[in-house]
């Protein structure tokens, strides 16, 4: 968190991150102090990044189930504060924010809809002359945040940037649909994001909505959220003056770090044979394998057990050019530049009865074309076991489409979609 306090702004690699739930995200909804408040007379933009950074601080300590303490110095260089009364008065916002949500408590079979809490009750609390902020949470949202298993990671250097106090509202939505594989364009009314966003004018214009809400939103995110990038177009109706009925935003995909990336499962029978796949390899398991949490997120994005990314781990120990990173680089550096070739590698299963003899010729004979060089992992089953060996080739994919065509007899499978055929 201390790359967040200083003055320029860290790398997107090394940024801190907010991870947010799910539901937390799509079943809020804000109201101020009083009822029927509209959420832009209870938080500020100010404001609103202070409860992320907030939410952020917190989060590690929230299992404990006890009250959550951040210096008021901390809070103050985030958000560029020079007095503490100014913090105080954002405190006091938050503390004024009533929220609800809809969102299902699985632990105990109900469905809490409509319920309304405080966002975050702020307070001060002194220790040894140093002022915090102690920050307490409603029950169930704090069991909410904990059970999440949907989540996305929030760019904490963003949200102090932001000049629009809506943009905290579209910005985590936005992060939810980045992350996941299929990204339909998310659709919206005018009034139904306007909702979404807190707006609600005595009158409804649209051009009132766009100049002061959706176009400095809209700003705001392309200028500071470095993580994925968004394009807004709108849907026009046929009648006078082709009304705005629909507005489009498309979201490209997220990049994630590999800090982030889900572990994949290890028990401890897998320990044991990552230990011994080490052995039998005669590779040092404390200077030569890379950490269980390495090796578990490689899994996952190997889509492979770590069981079986270890094994391949030892065999790349025969490429000249790992063994360059890994006595230059380190360790980390070699087995992350190994984990992004296979990420890159192009897998040809063969058809059952054919093997390495059969396509080993049929690859070197083939005209490829391309610039740059890929691993075309050819894997077949012998005396009922998987083999695989690794060609390195130049293809682009109308070479692979034209390889596929030629030897459709001898290839089951090729993990390359949408490829380019020539007619």
């Amino acid at each position: 968190m201390s790359l967040l306090l200083q003055s320029e702004r860290a790398s997107v690699e090394k940024e801190p991150t907010l991870e947010k739930g799910e539901a937390l995200i799509n079943s809020i909804r804000f109201y101020g102090e009083r009822e029927g408040d509209t959420p832009e007379e209870a938080m500020t933009a100010t404001s609103a990044a202070l409860y992320e950074y907030l939410m952020a601080r917190v989060r590690p300590q929230l299992a404990k189930n006890e009250p959550c303490r951040v210096p008021f110095a901390d809070a103050k260089e985030y958000l560029q504060l020079e007095k503490s009364s100014r913090l105080m008065g954002h405190m006091k916002a938050l503390s004024s924010t009533w929220v609800s949500y809809d969102f299902l408590d699985v632990e105990e079979g109900f469905e809490e809809a409509g319920e309304r809490v405080q966002l975050m009750n702020c307070s001060v609390s002194t220790k040894a002359g140093e002022r915090f902020i102690k920050v307490e949470m409603f029950p169930s949202v704090r069991k909410a945040i904990l059970a999440a298993k949907v989540y996305t990671h929030l760019e904490l250097g963003a949200f102090p940037r932001f000049s629009s106090k809506y943009a905290h509202r579209l910005y985590p939505r936005l992060a939810l649909m980045a992350g996941r594989e299929l990204r339909p364009p998310m659709r919206w009314t005018p009034q139904e994001l306007a909702e979404i966003l807190g707006w609600k004018p005595p009158t409804w214009k649209f051009g009132n909505f766009e100049a002061r809400v959706l176009n400095p939103v809209i700003a705001d995110i392309h200028e500071h959220v470095r993580r994925f990038e968004i394009s807004c177009e709108y849907v026009r109706g046929a009648g006078r003056g082709h009304p705005v009925t629909e507005i489009v935003i498309t979201v490209g995909n997220a990049a994630v770090t590999p800090e982030e990336i889900q572990k994949a499962e290890m028990d401890r029978s897998a320990r044991t044979r990552v230990r011994r796949i080490a052995k039998d390899a005669a590779v040092d398991d404390t200077t030569q394998m890379p950490a269980e949490d390495h090796l578990r997120r490689a899994a996952t994005r190997l889509g492979e057990p770590a069981t079986v990314v270890a094994s391949m781990w030892t065999e790349a120990f025969a490429d000249e050019r790992i063994m360059e990173i890994l006595q230059k680089d380190g360790l980390n550096a070699a087995f992350e530049s190994w984990v992004q070739r296979q990420e890159g590698t192009i897998s040809v299963i063969l058809a059952e009865g054919y093997g390495l003899s059969d396509i080993a010729p049929v690859i070197d004979d083939h005209l490829w074309t391309g610039n740059q060089p890929r691993t075309l992992r050819v894997v077949w089953n012998a005396d009922g076991e998987r083999r695989q060996r690794d060609f390195e080739v130049n293809p682009t994919d109308r070479d692979l489409g034209h390889f596929w065509m030629k030897n459709e007899d001898l290839i089951a499978d090729l993990d390359m979609l949408d490829l380019e055929v020539a007619a």
